[in-house]
C-alpha cells in the first residue's frame, strides 16, 4: 500500500470514528428527552393529586356542615315537640334524642375544625409546590430545548461528515477500500494504526524488530 492510499484510509478512519461518535450521541438523546418529559409529567400529576385531595377535603367539610344543619333542624323540631308532649316517658325519649343530636353536632364541629386545618395546610403546600413546579418545569423544558438543539447540530455535522466520507472513498483504490471495510466489520479498534517507536498505536503492543523492518519495506 502506498503512502497516499494509507493517508486517505487514515482520514477515512478518522471520519468513521467521528460518525460513530455522533451516532452514539444521537442514540442517547431520545431517552434523555423522554426522561425529562416524564419528570415534567410527574410534577403535573403530583400537582393534580394535591388539588384533588384539597377538593375532597372541602367536599367532606361541606357534607359535615350539611349534617350539622340537618341535626340543628331536627333539634328545632324536637324542641317544638317537647312543648307538646303529654307523657313523661315520651318527654324523656325526646330529650335523649335531642342530647344525641347535640352530641353529634359537637363531634361534627370538631371534625370540621380538623378538616379546616388540613385544608389550610394543604393550600399552603399547593402554593409552595406550584412555585417549585413552575421553576422546575421551566428548567426541564430548557434542558429539552438544549437537547433538541444539540440533536439538530449533531445531525448537521453528521450529514457533513457523511458527505466528506462519500467524496473521500471516490478517491481511494477499490481494493484497498474493500479491505478496509472488511476489517472494519471484524474489529472494534482501529483498522489502521500508526506505528511510533516500534509501538502500535492501535493495540499498544511492541512490534518485534524483524516485523517492524518488513512493515517499513511494505
Amino acid at each position: 500500500m502506498d503512502s497516499v492510499t494509507a493517508s486517505k484510509l487514515l482520514n477515512l478512519q478518522e471520519l468513521d470514528n467521528q460518525i460513530e461518535s455522533i451516532n452514539s450521541e444521537l442514540e442517547k438523546i431520545p431517552a434523555e428527552i423522554e426522561k425529562l418529559q416524564k419528570e415534567i409529567e410527574s410534577l403535573k400529576i403530583k400537582h393534580d393529586q394535591l388539588i384533588h385531595r384539597k377538593k375532597e377535603l372541602e367536599f367532606q367539610k361541606k357534607e359535615k356542615e350539611f349534617d350539622i344543619q340537618t341535626f340543628q333542624d331536627r333539634i328545632t323540631k324536637l324542641e317544638i315537640a317537647l312543648n307538646k308532649v303529654k307523657s313523661n316517658e315520651e318527654y324523656k325519649a325526646l330529650l335523649r334524642e335531642k342530647a344525641q343530636a347535640e352530641e353529634n353536632i359537637i363531634h361534627l364541629e370538631d371534625e370540621i375544625l380538623q378538616l379546616m386545618e388540613e385544608i389550610e395546610n394543604l393550600a399552603k403546600e399547593i402554593k409552595e409546590f406550584e412555585k417549585i413546579k413552575e421553576e422546575k418545569i421551566k428548567e426541564l423544558e430548557n434542558e429539552i430545548y438544549a437537547l433538541n438543539s444539540k440533536k439538530i447540530q449533531l445531525e448537521e455535522k453528521l450529514n457533513n461528515l457523511i458527505t466528506q466520507r462519500q467524496e473521500l472513498i471516490k478517491t481511494i483504490e477499490p481494493q484497498a477500500l474493500s479491505q478496509y471495510e472488511n476489517i472494519k466489520k471484524r474489529v472494534k479498534n482501529k483498522v489502521i494504526a500508526i506505528v511510533e517507536d516500534q509501538v502500535c498505536t492501535g493495540c499498544y503492543m511492541v512490534i518485534p524488530p524483524k516485523i517492524f523492518t518488513e512493515l517499513l519495506k511494505s
